[in-house]
C-alpha cells in the first residue's frame, strides 16, 4: 500500500470514475514518489559517508581485525568489510575454519599487488587497471568472486583487443568464466579474421579451436580463398603433428566457393592434402558444384560448404564514387559509403583520377572504378580495398569508355559499350580480377553509351542507353556459357542515364532521361516471363542516378531532377509499392558510379 493510501480513503471512495478520487490518487502517488526519492537519496548519502569513514579507518589501520598475507605483502583489513564485499571471504569468516578467527590469513597462489588493489577497492570503490596488472587483478578477483572488479577488468580488456592478442584474450576469458569478454573477443576475431591469421597466436591454435573459428558463417572475408590460405599456414606451421587433422579441418573450409581456377591450380596441387581420401571427396563436391553452373542437369549436394559466409552473400554498404556536380559539371574524384543498417554516411579516400560516367562494381569486397571521363574518355581502372583503405591502379581496358555500363557475373567484370571520344560503341570487354587482365568478348548488337547493366543469375543484361541519335528502350542479354547476345522484350519507356538493380529475382530500372527530360518512372523486368511492368514512380525525377540493393531493400541514390543535382536517397518498400526519402549524401552528384 502506498504511503498516501489509508484505509479510510479506500472506504470513502465514491466510485472508480470520479474526478476527486483520481486527483487524490495522483496526489498520493506524487507524495509517495517524492518520499521514496528522498529515502533513496538519504541512503546514498549515508552509504558514501560510511564508506569514507571505513576508508579512513583502513588507511590508519584502526579496528582492523585480520591481516592477509599474500606473497611478501601483509594487508590489514576488517573481516566485516571483506565478508560484505566477497562471497569467498564471507564463506571463510563465517565458517568454523581456523581462518575465521586467525589474526593472519595466508592466501596462497595469489598475487600480492593484485589482492592489495582489490582490498583497497572494497574501501574506495575505485581501482587502477592497466596493461601490466589487468590479468593478475582479474585472476585474483575471479578467485575471490569480486564481480564489480571482474567486470571492470573485462571492460578494460575489450578496449585492448587487437589482431595480435585477441585470441589470447579469448582463451583468458574462457579460463576465468568471463563469457561476455569471450563473446566480445570472438566477435573481434571474426570481424578481423584476415588480420588475426597473420599473427603468431593464430598459428598456436589447437585443431579444435581452429575448427570453432573457421566454421563460423560470420567470418568477415572477401572470399573463401582467405580461409583456405589461413588454414594452410596453420597446417604448415607444424605439418608433422597436424596432418592427421586435415580431413576434420577441411570439412569446414568451403571448397565449393573457391574460384574454379584457384581450386584447380592451387588446391589439387597440394600433395599433402590430396593424399587424404576425405579431402578428395570435398574436392569432388566442389567440382560438381562448379560443374552445375555449366551443366544444369549435373547433381550437386547442398551442404554447409556450399553456403556463402555472411560477408560474401549480402551487401552491407552502398558505395558512391565520382560523378559530376550540377550545374558546373565539375568532375569529382571523391567517394562516399553508406551503411543503411545504422543510417550512416562516411567518406572514403578519393580516387586518383576524377571521373564522371564511371562504371563501378564490387568483386570480393574490392571496389572497381572503370573508365569514365574527365577532360576526355578514360581507359584506366582503379580499385579500392577497404582493408588497406586505399586506391590502386589495375590493368587498363583496351578501349577508353565514358558512360560505360558495368556489371559482375560469376566473378568476372563486364564493361559494355560507352563513348570512346567520337561515338557510342558496341564493343564489350571482360575483366578477370584473378589474372588482372581485360579481353574482348562478342560485341553487342547495338552501339550504346549511358546504358545501365545488371546481372541476373548467370546472365548479363544491358538496358537502354543512347546510340548517338536517340535514347533507347531495347535490352540485350548476354549468356557467358553460350557466349551469345540476344534481345529480350524492350522497356515501355526509352531511357539513358538510368540505373538498374536486381531485387528478389526481378530487375528494377530506375529513372533516367528521355529527350533531355529527367524521369521518375520505374520499370520492372521479370526474366522468367520476359515481361516488363511498372511500379510506383520515384518521389523525385532522377537522371544520372545510382541504384543499389542492401538487405533486400532497393535504393535510388542522387542524380539530377531537371533543375538541380540531388543529394537525397530514396528507398523502395516492395510490400507497400512505395518510395520514401530516407537519407542524403554529403555531395549532390549525378553520372557517378554506384554499387553495393
Amino acid at each position: 500500500m502506498d504511503l498516501g493510501e489509508t484505509p479510510g480513503s479506500v472506504r470513502l471512495d465514491p466510485g472508480p470514475g470520479t474526478a476527486s478520487t483520481k486527483r487524490s490518487r495522483i496526489q498520493d502517488q506524487a507524495v509517495s514518489s517524492s518520499e521514496d526519492d528522498e529515502t533513496v537519496l538519504m541512503q546514498q548519502r549515508h552509504a558514501v559517508a560510511v564508506l569514507a569513514l571505513m576508508h579512513s579507518m583502513h588507511e590508519q589501520q584502526q579496528l582492523c581485525d585480520v591481516t592477509l598475507s599474500v606473497e611478501d605483502k601483509l594487508i590489514p583489513a576488517h573481516r566485516l568489510v571483506l565478508s560484505a564485499f566477497s562471497p569467498y571471504f564471507h564463506a571463510m569468516f563465517t565458517s568454523k575454519l581456523r581462518e575465521s578467527t586467525a589474526e593472519v590469513v595466508t592466501l596462497r597462489g595469489m598475487n600480492g599487488d593484485a589482492v592489495e588493489a582489490i582490498v583497497n577497492f572494497a574501501y574506495r570503490a575505485t581501482i587502477d587497471i592497466d596493461e601490466d596488472n589487468v590479468q593478475s587483478v582479474l585472476s585474483n578477483a575471479s578467485v575471490l568472486q569480486i564481480e564489480p572488479v571482474i567486470n571492470l577488468c573485462c571492460e578494460f580488456l575489450k578496449t585492448q583487443l587487437h589482431p595480435t592478442n585477441c585470441l589470447g584474450i579469448r582463451n583468458f576469458a574462457v579460463l576465468h568464466g568471463c563469457f561476455d569478454l569471450k563473446e566480445a573477443a570472438d566477435a573481434f576475431v571474426q570481424q578481423n579474421f584476415t588480420k588475426v591469421v597473420a599473427h603468431e597466436e593464430f598459428l598456436q591454435l589447437s585443431s579444435k579451436d581452429l575448427i570453432t573459428l573457421i566454421e563460423k558463417d560470420s567470418l568477415n572475408i572477401a572470399k573463401e580463398e582467405e580461409v583456405y590460405l589461413a588454414v594452410m599456414c596453420w597446417l604448415r606451421h607444424d605439418l608433422a603433428a597436424r596432418r592427421t587433422h586435415i580431413a576434420d579441418i577441411f570439412e569446414h573450409v568451403r571448397l565449393p566457393l573457391l574460384a574454379w581456377e584457384f581450386l584447380n591450380s592451387r588446391v589439387i596441387e597440394e600433395e599433402v592434402l590430396m593424399e587424404e581420401e576425405r579431402f578428395r571427396k570435398f574436392v569432388d563436391e566442389a567440382r560438381r558444384y562448379h560443374g552445375s553452373k555449366f551443366y544444369p542437369g549435373l547433381h550437386w549436394e547442398v551442404s554447409m560448404r556450399t553456403v556463402p559466409r555472411h560477408s560474401c552473400s549480402r551487401a552491407q554498404f552502398i558505395y558512391v564514387v565520382g560523378g559530376e556536380i550540377s550545374p558546373s559539371r565539375n568532375t569529382l574524384c571523391s567517394a562516399e559509403c553508406y551503411q543503411p543498417a545504422i543510417n550512416n554516411w562516411s567518406p572514403l579516400p578519393p580516387m586518383k583520377q576524377s571521373r564522371r560516367g564511371v562504371g563501378v562494381v564490387v568483386v570480393d569486397n574490392i571496389i572497381y572504378a572503370i573508365g569514365g571521363a574527365d577532360a576526355s574518355p578514360l581507359c584506366d581502372v582503379e580499385c579500392f580495398d577497404p582493408q588497406t583503405d586505399s586506391w590502386r591502379q589495375v590493368a587498363k581496358m583496351k578501349v577508353a569508355r565514358s558512360s560505360v555500363a558495368v556489371a559482375k557475373v560469376g566473378g568476372q567484370v563486364y564493361a559494355c559499350g560507352g563513348y570512346d571520344g567520337s561515338r557510342s560503341v558496341k564493343s564489350v570487354e571482360q575483366y578477370d580480377p584473378n589474372l588482372n587482365e581485360w579481353k574482348y568478348i562478342k560485341d553487342m548488337a547495338t552501339q550504346r553509351s549511358m546504358a545501365t547493366a545488371v546481372s541476373h543469375g548467370e546472365d548479363l543484361y544491358v538496358i537502354g542507353g543512347y546510340d548517338g541519335t536517340s535514347d533507347l528502350k531495347i535490352v540485350e542479354r548476354y549468356q557467358p556459357t553460350l557466349k551469345m547476345w540476344t534481345f529480350v522484350s524492350p522497356m515501355h519507356v526509352a531511357r539513358s542515364m538510368a540505373a538498374a538493380a536486381c531485387l528478389k529475382d526481378k530487375i528494377y530500372v530506375i529513372g533516367g532521361c528521355e529527350h533531355s527530360r529527367s524521369l521518375s518512372s520505374v520499370e520492372v523486368y521479370h526474366p522468367a516471363l520476359d515481361l516488363w511492368t511498372q511500379v510506383t514512380p520515384l518521389v523525385h525525377p532522377r537522371s544520372g542516378v545510382g541504384a543499389a540493393v542492401v538487405h533486400n531493400r532497393l535504393f535510388a541514390v542522387g542524380g539530377y531532377d531537371g533543375e538541380e543535382g540531388l543529394r537525397s536517397v530514396e528507398r523502395y518498400e516492395e510490400e507497400k509499392d512505395e518510395w520514401t526519402v530516407v537519407t542524403h549524401m554529403e555531395i549532390a552528384r549525378r553520372r557517378f558510379g554506384c554499387c553495393s
